[in-house]
């Protein structure tokens, strides 16, 4: 559709109603909002249409509170009634609630005096002073409840009573998102009429095309007029997601080092995730605290020779040729043969390393694991790890902490650390930390170490094989100094499109 056309069709649209906005002549002449407003600027000079630009403050429920869907202390009151006395203990245990959300909910209780926390035989008891959850938490809840149902709402919407509410929720991080929305509106004037039912001869353009070179029409058009002083409405391109440009980053970081990229399942079998790795059958990190078992189907194939099996079977009871003594007990190959969620990206590595053997090598990977947190602002139960291994006859500990070293410093952190540190796979173990200087701290961000003989021996691997599993949230949050690791997957667009990007 013509800007000439576009003209005639809006402002008889505009002439129908005393004010309308872009978006809704956009839909009515399925025409692109930013053409609207183009032809709309050229009636507006002419003196055709009046055009208004109107800022709304929009409320939404925060990512706290659309995951609570109350208050902290509304959840927990509601608990104490239903099992009347209470340990302090069980209520961290069992309210449901995150450790922080506790913490907060019980302040605010004790506070108001709605309980009291008495030391008996050596418990800390709570004990409830009212029979009900008060009136002035009811009316909180409910209009918690009719904000989520709405998702967002204008400021002016909200009467004097949900106002106070809404103050209290405000003062609140994460509980209440504050947006600002500016709508543009297109008014008639006296001359739209006039301009109706006058012929209008010339269509004005807003470019100069081929079309009308070759054919010399530059008499039979009106080239739009250009004003750099007029406002602007702010245009939200499409955008890669910070999250996703880290990782780029981080892939063609490797890559710079020499390092090539492997990819592998996220279901596993628990052989690959666990066994392989030298993880006891009993470990704590297997059960159901942890790790997310399949529950159709249960149970999958071991897709490696028996010879390897037996290998890895034999090191966990006794220690079989590698020098170690091994768990003890007996190896079950049923429990190795069920299905997981792969709790880190090492179960990657470990499948390349039995895939290259003892030849040089270096390899990373980058992708999704699941571990069965409790989601809270540090805690997620996916999340993004980086993991990589170096093949060397010659490997030793201080090339793994120089690369690790190296590969933050491509990134901008340059204070790395190592520490001392345990994991069942590898030995020695460090882990590296980096210093956060807006913080004021050092910050862990994951293990590294060489495999142990139990790991690799079994795979026909004797070279010493470096390690190490990274996380990659956590160094978004610093760079962007995210407080909460759920901003970085609550799709917030306020957020992504006004978040500068730092390559």
């Amino acid at each position: 559709m013509t800007e000439y056309n576009i003209l005639k069709k809006l402002l008889k649209t505009v002439a129908s109603s005393k004010r309308i906005s872009v978006k809704e002549i956009s839909r009515k002449l399925k025409v692109k909002e930013d053409f609207v407003r183009g032809v709309a600027e050229t009636l507006r000079k002419d003196g055709a249409v009046k055009v208004e630009r109107k800022t709304w403050k929009i409320i939404k429920p925060g990512p706290k509170l659309l995951e609570l869907r109350t208050l902290p202390e509304i959840k927990i009151l509601k608990y104490l009634l239903e099992k009347k006395k209470v340990t302090l203990k069980k209520l961290f245990s069992e309210a449901g609630l995150s450790k922080e959300d506790v913490q907060a909910g019980i302040g605010k209780l004790v506070t108001s005096g709605h309980i009291k926390i008495e030391k008996i035989d050596g418990e800390r008891i709570i004990k409830v002073s009212v029979d009900s959850v008060p009136k002035d938490m009811l009316e909180i809840e409910k209009f918690i409840h009719k904000l989520i149902q709405d998702r967002e709402r204008k400021i002016e919407d909200f009467s004097d009573d949900e106002l106070e509410i809404l103050n209290k929720l405000v003062s609140r991080p994460k509980f209440i998102d504050i947006e600002e929305r500016t709508i543009e509106y297109i008014l008639p004037t006296e001359k739209t009429r006039v301009l109706l039912e006058e012929e209008i001869v010339k269509p004005v353009v807003t470019r100069l095309t081929p079309d009308i070179i070759l054919g010399k029409k530059w008499d039979d058009v009106v080239f739009k007029k250009y004003d750099l002083n007029e406002e602007f409405f702010r245009i939200y391109p499409g955008r890669i997601h910070p999250l996703r440009e880290l990782i780029r980053e981080i892939r063609e970081v490797f890559v710079s080092m020499g390092f090539e990229e492997a990819h592998g399942p996220l279901v596993e079998v628990a052989f690959i995730n666990f066994d392989m790795l030298f993880q006891p059958q009993d470990h704590p990190a297997r059960d159901m605290q942890d790790t997310f078992y399949l529950l159709k189907p249960e149970y999958g194939e071991i897709e490696y020779p028996k010879e390897i099996i037996d290998r890895v079977r034999k090191t966990h009871e006794n220690g079989w040729r590698t020098g170690s003594v091994g768990w003890g007990g007996k190896w079950s190959i049923e429990e190795a043969k069920r299905l997981v969620l792969r709790t880190h990206t090492t179960s990657v590595s470990i499948s390349k390393v039995y895939e290259i053997g003892e030849k040089p090598a270096k390899i990373f990977s980058i992708g999704r694991v699941f571990r069965n947190e409790t989601v809270d602002y540090k805690h997620l139960a996916e999340f993004m790890q980086i993991d990589g291994i170096i093949i060397n006859k010659k490997a030793n500990l201080r090339e793994l902490m120089g690369i690790i070293k190296e590969f933050y410093s491509k990134l901008g952190f340059k204070d790395v650390r190592f520490w001392p540190s345990y994991f069942p796979y590898t030995e020695p173990s460090i882990q590296p930390s980096i210093y956060v200087k807006k913080w004021g701290k050092w910050l862990e961000l994951g293990g590294a170490g060489i495999f142990r003989p139990e790991v690799t021996i079994p795979l026909g691997v004797k070279w010493p094989v470096l390690a190490w599993g990274l996380g990659v949230e956590r160094l978004l949050m610093i760079r962007y100094d995210i407080d909460d690791i759920r901003t970085i997957y609550n799709n917030n667009l306020n957020w992504l499109r006004n978040i500068q990007l730092k390559v």
